[in-house]
């Protein structure tokens, strides 16, 4: 035991190590150059590892299926193949149940914020959480996505995949000691890094992590980061998975067609076409999650089983279109391929032809989608998007496309720019990212023209509810403004709820340099000074006093002699306000909160009052926000961000 104790201090000191020269030896590039590889390498192994198991499990799924070599089937990651090529409609409902199954009983016994899709636990994070996402959400993630998957679930890789990217990248700024802001932002880039990784989309990606947290914005802070960790989980993906492993590049011919007035007015038509879609993608999936968890409520629905309910009815849909299920990339770009040479949907027509097929496609797999994910399935929402925009796409290019002599299967790329772009507000990344994938630049203007298009139809809804409308101007950052908002709204939240317990607390007869090791080590700012009865005297502010830690060092005064100031001092239980308002008074960004007898419990800073009253102070915005206020199709915000506690 005192061998493994050594060996974990050794470890933990090494780690102190480099977040020191990380932090203090480095310039802003360097430092999230190395971050950024991190963040990188974590999540690419962590996807890596959900691919392994994907597989595995559609290789047991084609077991199940009467399979004669099942092996075959471990270099495919998409169910929907298994289901066309191998059709076993009681194969496909005993792996819906079985899987998901026990998928949702390790998503509810170890990580319950792993249900749904990733997208919007991460958006929550980032904004309510400090950027601190568990690092066993991405094991649990990846474990219970690649089951749910494998077995027949309509969802996509990439809401996992998000949400391991963000729990890496929490990892690492945890590991190397960053700030909050800074831990935030390496969050951001750890989505960036595994969206990269799987779509091979360095700059696509990049821009949808910085837009898809506002529905109106984006944070252009962590763009650099961003784009510095996509490219190196891009590289690694080349290496790994190979290149081009995704959909299929377009030949689009001749460029000035596309260019052409004709077919520029083509792309706006396209996005007030696909608007609907997206607007029932956000409808369904809203209503249907509400739904589940109102049977869950009620308790007419155990939340273990609510999960396989809504795979089971997925499958009803799949029983005449098998094409629905599972993630659908790989179906997907059978699909694009066929769509460029003139072909039909792979798993053959509906009765109706290929129109209908088209168009029964896209409502199914957006329906399917909605209640494999919607009732608490771990399942991410783009690649259906993708599915669904490239349905309704080259159903809208078949009908347009013969008048302007070009390809339809131009639009079915622009559908999937502008379906999801415009249900998840995210219209310049993913018009990026379908660039990308299809080869060609010259995709990234017919793709924003659809994709802003859609997105203004559908100003208000989005499918990502965590959203905020857009950046909190700098001014609410200051205690002043801040106060007289929380005033306005009247708005009375316990300090408790922003209290950190990571502080540092020294005794007033402690040597100096005893309390200066403790601020460098635990790389704290300031240190709380108690009496020999353990109550609040004030506090050590190396910075505000102008103390000099490298004399600190070395002295051996007591810290009552030192340049000690009054602390600005709340009660466990006081109202926000009255922070806010000891730290105007004392001119400082923090308070120290204290128990009845006054003894330190904890510090509440300036930005952490921020980012708990963010939800409540951003509908009093003027104007930018009340225009985006209906944030779901039911026109109510999330529960828990609208009403006012007095």
């Amino acid at each position: 035991m005192e061998g493994d104790s050594s060996a974990l201090q050794r470890l933990q000191q090494r780690l102190e190590r480099v977040a020191y020269i990380v932090n203090e030896r480095l310039g802003s590039v360097e430092r999230w150059l190395i971050i950024g590889t991190l963040t990188a390498i974590v999540a690419s192994l962590a996807i890596g590892v959900f691919y392994v198991l994907l597989r595995v499990t559609i290789a047991v799924s084609a077991y199940f299926h009467g399979v004669p070599d099942p092996l075959e089937y471990l270099h495919v990651s998409d169910y929907a193949v298994l289901e066309v090529e191998h059709r076993n409609i009681v194969a496909m409902f005993f792996t819906l149940s079985l899987f998901s199954l026990i998928a949702s009983i390790i998503v509810y016994r170890f990580a319950p914020e792993a249900a749904g899709g990733g997208t919007d636990a991460v958006v929550e994070a980032y904004h309510h959480r400090a950027g601190m996402v568990r690092s066993r959400v991405a094991l649990v993630k990846a474990v219970a996505s690649a089951l749910l998957l494998g077995g027949g679930g309509s969802a996509g890789p990439e809401g996992p995949a998000v949400q391991i990217g963000g729990a890496s990248g929490s990892f690492v700024a945890r590991i190397l000691r960053l700030s909050v802001e800074e831990r935030k932002i390496a969050l951001v880039a750890g989505v960036a890094a595994a969206l990269s990784f799987i779509f091979q989309s360095p700059v696509g990606t990049a821009l949808f992590a910085v837009e898809v947290l506002y529905e109106d914005d984006m944070e252009v802070d962590a763009l650099i980061p961003s784009l510095l960790s996509s490219v190196i989980a891009y590289s690694l993906s080349l290496h790994i998975l190979g290149p081009g492993q995704k959909l299929p590049s377009i030949h689009l011919g001749n460029i000035l067609k596309i260019y052409g007035f004709d077919a520029l007015a083509s792309y706006i038509l396209l996005g007030l076409f696909v608007a609907p879609f997206s607007y029932f993608y956000v409808y369904s999936f809203t209503r249907i999650k509400e739904w589940f968890s109102k049977l869950v409520e009620e308790g007419r629905l155990e939340q273990t089983y609510a999960p396989v309910a809504g795979a089971l009815l997925s499958g009803l849909l799949a029983v005449p279109m098998p094409q629905i299920l599972g993630t659908g990339e790989e179906l997907l770009s059978h699909a694009l391929l066929n769509f460029q040479h003139g072909g039909t949907v792979p798993g053959g027509e509906l009765p109706g032809g290929l129109l209908f097929t088209l168009f029964m496609l896209t409502v199914a797999k957006i329906v399917a989608t909605s209640l494999v994910v919607g009732s608490g399935g771990s399942g991410g929402l783009l690649a259906p998007g993708l599915f669904a925009g490239a349905m309704a796409g080259q159903l809208f290019g078949l009908l347009v496309a013969p008048h302007l002599g070009l390809n339809p299967a131009l639009y079915a790329y622009l559908g999937m720019a502008a379906l999801f772009g415009a249900a998840s507000k995210v219209p310049i990344g993913m018009s990026f990212l379908v660039a990308e994938i299809g080869g060609t630049p010259a995709l990234i203007v017919p793709a924003l023209i659809a994709s802003f298009s859609a997105n203004l139809t559908l100003r208000g809804v989005t499918i990502v509810e965590s959203q905020l409308p857009h950046r909190i101007p700098p001014q609410i950052f200051t205690a002043e403004s801040l106060l007289a908002l929380v005033r306005e709204r009247r708005i009375c939240l316990p300090v408790d709820e922003a209290i950190s317990t990571s502080i540092v607390v020294v005794n007033w007869s402690e040597p100096l340099s005893s309390a200066a090791e403790k601020l460098i080590r635990s790389r704290q700012r300031i240190a709380i000074v108690v009496d020999d009865e353990g109550r609040v005297v004030g506090v050590l502010d190396p910075g505000y006093a102008g103390l000099d830690l490298r004399y600190a060092l070395r002295s051996d005064e007591p810290v009552a002699n030192a340049i000690v100031t009054t602390a600005p001092i709340v009660r466990s239980g006081d109202c926000i306000t009255k922070a806010l308002e000891q730290m105007l008074i004392y001119g400082s960004d923090y308070v120290v909160v204290v128990d009845e007898y006054r003894r330190p419990k904890g510090l509440v800073t300036l930005e952490a009052i921020v980012s708990l009253v963010t939800p409540y102070i951003v509908e009093s915005l003027p104007v930018r926000a009340r225009a985006a206020r209906p944030r779901t199709v039911t026109g109510q915000a999330p529960e828990g961000k609208s009403g006012e506690q007095t």
